[in-house]
């Protein structure tokens, strides 16, 4: 198993335990996830965790990548660097946001995830779980 599957089961597995999870027994103060929060959460990692090997594997054809950030060539370990940091920027700020900001925060980033996977399977680049 690679890594970023690795990394990939325990965040389904770990957003999957009932809240006696010890961070999600926060007092009711509009911080505490329920379980659209973590529904929103695990779909966006998902989704993001295919976005990047979508970008590897355009990047091993020679596509170019339109994200500005990364750049119009990345490096498996630019992609995988960037993937890292938009993950826990996303899911760092919706964790510090209150409840009703928060799914609006993680259903925006799940519809650019979206749209980029969308994207690029218009360019003919699958879908592959490894």
């Amino acid at each position: 198993m690679t890594p970023m599957a690795a990394v990939l089961v325990a965040a389904v597995v770990f957003s999957a335990f009932p809240p006696r999870i010890a961070a999600q027994r926060a007092q009711k103060d509009g911080r505490s996830w329920n379980t659209s929060h973590i529904a929103l959460a695990s779909a966006f990692s998902v989704a993001l965790w295919i976005d990047a090997g979508q970008t590897r594997e355009a990047m091993r054809r020679g596509y170019r990548e339109t994200n500005p950030i990364l750049g119009p060539h990345p490096s498996v370990g630019q992609v995988n660097t960037y993937t890292a940091v938009a993950g826990l920027a996303v899911l760092g700020t919706a964790a510090a946001l209150g409840g009703r900001v928060r799914p609006w925060l993680l259903a925006v980033a799940l519809a650019v995830e979206t749209f980029a996977i969308t994207s690029t399977m218009r360019q003919g680049i699958a879908i592959r779980v490894p």
